[in-house]
């Protein structure tokens, strides 16, 4: 049967987090330049409207049973398309929601693959069943970081290592060589009722206020205003970043960066900012080390780590996106073939 779509690309999409709408961003632009018509790409969103208008692509409600049924059946491939989608850091659903779509798509004949991922933690029997599971099933299999081709390697599954998808962006960023007197803040709320974020604020605003910084929040999504909001303490200025024309600014006359989300770190890396990073996850911690970001932990003396924060070069920031692009381009062609893909290019 002549399927609608080459491509459904199913990832935490339309819930608000800066990261995770820049992955899927730059999933869609890559295909496209590789000869796929927007036409022919379909994204599982939590607001399809906002998803499909933005990219330019269809798009499904992730949560509507025969929406998703029907845009699987129709699609050749599904495209579990980046971030930390398997893991149970919170509960089982995440893991559940990705084996059952994956599983969906196999009955449907839309082959998976797998792009971008930072698998786990995976703490239950359970849960490393399920990601074992689908992810054995994906045509190809591509994660972030070495802790989680580790991970799965020891379930027997191979997989290989590229960089974060939103080094896409690299090109498109402005280098910031300005020695601005701003130090950029990200927090994000963690479960289990750890105080991290109140502690790295107060680093923060001590180090500020020895040495005349300006505070900026840069938030990725609304939960992390949120959480400065319960924090209650104050920053000179802070923002929600919503969309990628909206970085630049965010950004704009930066020194130093200091921040939890793995994504905050990334854009940091991107616009030239030297940048600590908080291990609050084993994401964050992959990516901070193959980077060489210094990490701050709890009790650390943050002036001494921003002083061995280095500037990313360009010769590594372009290497990455290269090894980027390049890979995308093997997987897909791996997943739809050739003819597919080169026809169009």
């Amino acid at each position: 049967m002549a399927r609608k779509y080459d491509l459904a690309i199913c990832g935490y999409y339309g819930f608000g987090n800066l990261g995770d709408e820049l992955i899927c961003r730059a999933l869609v632009e890559m295909a496209v330049g590789l000869g796929l018509e927007r036409s022919r790409i379909c994204v599982l969103s939590c607001d399809p409207h906002l998803t499909g208008s933005s990219l330019g692509v269809d798009s499904v409600d992730r949560w509507k049973f025969f929406e998703v049924f029907k845009a699987l059946r129709q699609s050749r491939s599904l495209l579990l398309g980046g971030g930390g989608l398997f893991q149970d850091s919170t509960s089982l659903r995440s893991c559940l929601y990705y084996w059952g779509v994956t599983l969906l798509g196999r009955l449907l004949g839309a082959t998976p693959w797998a792009f971008g991922q930072s698998v786990g933690p995976l703490r239950s029997k359970t849960s490393r069943f399920l990601a074992r599971h689908a992810l054995k099933a994906c045509r190809v299999r591509f994660v972030r970081d070495e802790a989680s081709r580790d991970l799965l390697s020891s379930m027997g599954l191979d997989s290989q290592i590229l960089p974060d998808p939103v080094f896409y962006f690299a090109s498109c960023m402005p280098k910031n060589f300005r020695s601005g007197s701003v130090l950029a803040l990200n927090v994000r709320p963690l479960s289990g009722g750890e105080n991290t974020a109140g502690l790295l604020f107060q680093a923060v605003k001590a180090f500020c206020d020895a040495r005349g910084y300006r505070t900026r929040a840069i938030c990725l999504c609304e939960e992390d205003l949120l959480e400065l909001r319960r924090l209650g303490e104050r920053l000179d200025e802070a923002i929600v970043v919503k969309d990628i024309k909206d970085i630049a600014s965010a950004f704009e006359d930066v020194r130093y960066a200091v921040g939890m989300r793995l994504h905050f770190c990334l854009l940091a890396l991107l616009f030239r900012v030297p940048v600590v990073a908080v291990p609050y996850d084993p994401k964050v911690r992959s990516f901070a080390l193959s980077w060489d970001i210094p990490l701050w932990e709890k009790g650390a003396d943050l002036g001494n780590l921003i002083s061995k924060a280095k500037v990313a070069q360009d010769d590594e920031i372009n290497s990455a996106r290269e090894n980027l692009t390049e890979g995308f381009a093997f997987a897909i062609r791996k997943t739809l073939g050739d003819e597919c893909v080169g026809a169009r290019s």
